[in-house]
């Protein structure tokens, strides 16, 4: 199975208020929209916003803030479930 290493690209964005985490992520994952889901499940966070301001949306499942790409090292193993493989959670 394919590991994605997911990048954090504007941490400026207000949509970031919607995540626990703001760093590198590495997934191991059938596909980048996998991966994606993956990684919202382990950080999303409800936001609370002011009527009229919109909706925070979640950055892990917006390329334009989260760039992803396989990657290919021994670091992580491509064998076992769809997972957050980093951060640890150990």
């Amino acid at each position: 199975m394919p590991v994605w290493r997911l990048i954090p690209i504007d941490l400026d964005d207000p949509n970031w208020e919607a995540s626990a985490h703001r760093g590198l992520v590495v997934v191991r994952a059938p596909s980048e929209a996998s991966a994606r889901e993956e990684a919202e499940a382990a950080f999303g966070v409800p936001t609370r916003f002011r009527p009229g301001k919109g909706m925070r949306v979640p950055p892990w499942m917006r390329s334009e803030l989260v760039r992803a790409e396989i990657i290919d090292t021994p670091v992580y193993p491509a064998e076992g479930p769809t997972e957050v493989l980093e951060p640890s959670f150990d």
